[in-house]
């Protein structure tokens, strides 16, 4: 194990309802209903093409990227100063502890880069991860892999080396994609996905250590 590459959303802290909230708001006042079924559709997805399609599918009058400065903005400042929103149970005891043991560690987000300096700073994470990478960094979004083999560049790490932890099917199917071991996050009540192709997956972080991480490797080296 070279490296641990953490997804944002879901999987260091729970802030999917509260944007979930803020998308339907969003839309309703553009005049339609935002289904549960998009929602998850585009779980992990970059703002681009969330926005990309519903400009395609509700006829919106705006360009997409019109729709997307302004999540990018007023959703961060929603993060600034929500008074509720708090890193998940055990994940940063996980991240302790992988730094103790000297493991690289990354962020690879869908999310603006705004919206990850401005989590990484309200929670005083900016010596934890040497590379943060947004989907503003790639072109092609999850689930295509690019985002997650240009954290590994920037790590100067094998991609195969690596264990990404995701809560999104699309981040999991990136993850294997890019070649990586994926460990899966599903201890979020609200988490409908679809997380079968993961190599392991965990209802809470108490259940992950470096021992466990590192056993994902060591089976292959046995044979």
């Amino acid at each position: 194990m070279d490296a641990v590459i953490f997804d944002m959303d879901g999987t260091l802290l729970d802030t999917e309802p509260l944007m979930d909230v803020f998308l339907i708001k969003s839309c309703r006042s553009l005049g339609f209903d935002l289904t549960q079924s998009i929602l998850e559709q585009f779980r992990g997805c970059t703002s681009q093409a969330f926005w990309a399609y519903l400009v395609r599918e509700f006829n919106l009058t705006q360009p997409v990227e019109e729709y997307v400065f302004q999540e990018k903005y007023a959703f961060s400042e929603e993060l600034k100063n929500n008074p509720t929103l708090a890193l998940i149970e055990g994940v940063e005891a996980l991240i302790e502890e992988l730094l103790k043991f000297e493991v690289p560690l990354a962020i690879a987000s869908s999310a603006s880069r705004l919206r990850i300096d401005t989590i990484v700073e309200r929670f005083r994470m900016e010596t934890k991860f040497r590379v943060k990478i947004s989907g503003e960094d790639v072109e092609r979004g999850k689930p295509e892999p690019d985002i997650f083999l240009l954290t590994a560049e920037k790590l100067n790490v094998d991609p195969s080396r690596c264990i990404v932890i995701e809560d999104s099917e699309n981040g999991v199917k990136a993850a294997k994609k890019a070649g990586m071991k994926c460990v899966a996050f599903s201890g979020l009540e609200h988490n409908k996905q679809n997380l079968s192709s993961a190599d392991l997956i965990v209802t809470a972080y108490s259940n992950l250590n470096f021992q466990v991480l590192q056993s994902l490797f060591e089976m292959e080296e046995k044979y």
